[in-house]
């Protein structure tokens, strides 16, 4: 189970989810929510049987939970920025490595607080606001060509293009300007800038020049100053999600506990639907020529396995009661569970990015995707297995 490998992070959540002698159950299942972010009133579809005092407790502790991680997700980047400004004054090929293991980190670290970041803007005021923040940490996949010189095209991109003032306020007004490929700030920006566009990036392209107005010392110059920028774009971003997040902020959860206790779990079930379909599904590439999240990094299955890990452990904590035991049947607990094991296994036997692997093992690894949407949705209806009933002894009367 994914349970066994949590990083420190997802060990605090499952610590936070594990809300022992809370008996809940739940015998109805709910219509599936319509596609797009979650919606405000997803309290309309009917939970049976949920002890409400239970269900606030959970959805208290989910929330504490996802600020856990998103501080998390805030350190890592902080150290990402850190790495990156050590390899900017000292660009050696140590230091360009301990950038890269800092990038991977903190992508992980993120990826990991999706489940909650969804949650968390769900409300139709922070809807715009929440595609806004996901749109300048996460855009993917990235032009190349739209940043740095790549093969064939020698004054490409934005360090060649020195009519383009080098702000983080212009970067972010660069941002997908044109295209949605056109990425200018964010993780994969910064990925095609650590790794390079065609993966072989090395330490002394981020050495300062010297030569003036000569363009390929500008080039090299403004590599470096956009480097830093893109870093600082994703540290300030996160920053700012981890100012406003805490309760005592009265921001992002002011909307949140609003919500009556019952209706916070529909609200966290119609955001993990959400997530799969439209963040989950997407990265698991329907073929080997399909466009991949972190390939480059070789870090799409992690930031993948990031995100599932933390979703089993909101349904499936191990110990305690989770949002299986509020909104599900035990039968579609139980395949739920089995969906998970099963997907975990496969994508740990793939390559990373897992692109690389075989196309029928893509194809299974979206069907169990589709399996966890149809579970965690509630329209999978699971009968009982035949050595789970109990047999019934029907005794005739006698003639």
């Amino acid at each position: 189970m994914f349970a066994k490998n949590l990083s420190s992070g997802v060990k605090r959540l499952s610590q936070a989810l594990m809300l022992g002698g809370l008996l809940l159950a739940t015998s109805g299942c709910e219509r599936k929510p319509e596609a797009g972010a979650a919606q405000e009133d997803v309290s309309a579809a009917p939970v049976q049987a949920v002890n409400a005092a239970a269900a606030n407790a959970y959805s208290e502790e989910y929330w504490q939970a996802g600020q856990a991680q998103v501080i998390d997700a805030q350190a890592a980047t902080q150290a990402l920025d850190r790495a990156v400004t050590q390899l900017l004054m000292v660009p050696t090929e140590d230091h360009l490595e301990s950038a890269k293991l800092a990038w991977l980190d903190a992508h992980r670290e993120f990826s990991a607080a999706l489940p909650f970041i969804k949650v968390a803007f769900a409300p139709s005021p922070l809807q715009q606001q929440g595609q806004d923040l996901l749109m300048a940490l996460n855009s993917w996949p990235v032009q190349a060509g739209y940043l740095d010189t790549v093969p064939g095209y020698s004054t490409s991109g934005i360090v060649n293009d020195t009519a383009i003032e080098l702000t983080l306020a212009n970067l972010r007004k660069q941002h997908r300007l044109t295209a949605h490929e056109e990425a200018s700030t964010g993780f994969h920006a910064l990925e095609i800038m650590l790794w390079g566009p065609t993966g072989e990036r090395s330490a002394d392209q981020f050495a300062e020049s010297s030569g003036g107005e000569e363009p390929k010392a500008q080039a090299s110059n403004r590599r470096r100053e956009l480097t830093r920028l893109i870093t600082q774009g994703i540290s300030e971003d996160m920053s700012q999600l981890a100012n406003r997040w805490p309760v005592t902020a009265n921001d992002l959860s002011r909307y949140y506990l609003a919500r009556e206790p019952v209706a916070r779990l529909q609200w966290i079930r119609s955001a993990h639907v959400d997530l799969l379909r439209d963040e989950i599904l997407p990265r698991v590439p329907e073929s080997s020529e399909s466009d991949v999240e972190s390939g480059l990094a070789a870090n799409s299955k992690q930031a993948l396995l990031a995100i599932l890990r933390n979703l089993q452990v909101a349904w499936l904590p191990g110990e305690g009661s989770g949002l299986a035991d509020m909104l599900l049947d035990q039968h579609q607990a139980a395949a739920l569970a089995e969906t998970f094991g099963l997907l975990e296994a496969r994508l740990l036997k793939m390559e990373d990015p897992i692109e690389l692997a075989e196309p029928a093992e893509l194809q299974r690894s979206r069907q169990q995707v589709e399996k966890l949407l149809g579970l965690i949705s509630g329209d999978t209806k699971v009968p009982a297995r035949e050595e789970d009933m109990t047999p019934v002894s029907v005794t005739l009367p006698e003639e």
